[in-house]
């Protein structure tokens, strides 16, 4: 498989994943932002800003071909509000896609990232990339359940969520 043919399927698959998280944020009320429902876990906004953090952290390790946590609380600390969010992940998003862009005509046969110490190959490093934010799917499930609102449409219909 060619390397524009593996990236367009990461970038198809990274779409529907994203599109999740933001209709998840965007159904949230704005009386549960805050909400928890339990000590272990933080509010759906500092879940939110985690997901930024983290997401910048994988952008970051596509430039640098490192994996490097350290720095994922400056990269959300000021987000404040679910638009901070939304326009922080849409910021990286627009960055995502020019690295891809990029990668599309490279040899990806010599993409590795240093994963905590795992080389990590372009689909290896891009299925944790998912994996990642996907876990937070059900975690969120949880607070919707508890917090007593319904998740968004598309949860429900392709997810039963």
């Amino acid at each position: 498989m060619d390397s524009k043919q593996l990236v367009e399927e990461f970038q198809r698959t990274w779409s529907y994943t994203r599109k999740m998280t933001d209709q998840f944020i965007d159904c949230v009320p704005q009386d549960k932002l805050f909400f928890s429902h339990h000590a272990k876990f933080g509010s759906l906004l500092k879940q939110f800003r985690h997901i930024v953090g983290v997401y910048g952290c994988y952008i970051d390790a596509f430039k640098t071909r490192k994996m490097d946590l350290s720095k994922k609380k400056l990269k959300y600390s000021n987000l404040m509000s679910r638009l901070e969010i939304q326009n922080a992940l849409q910021k990286y998003d627009t960055e995502l896609t020019a690295i891809l862009e990029s990668l599309k005509s490279a040899d990806l046969s010599n993409f590795k990232v240093n994963f905590f110490g795992q080389e990590m190959g372009f689909t290896e490093y891009t299925h944790v990339l998912i994996q990642h934010e996907c876990a937070h799917f059900g975690i969120w499930a949880n607070y919707a359940a508890f917090g007593e609102f319904e998740t968004p449409e598309i949860w429900q219909s392709d997810w039963k969520l």
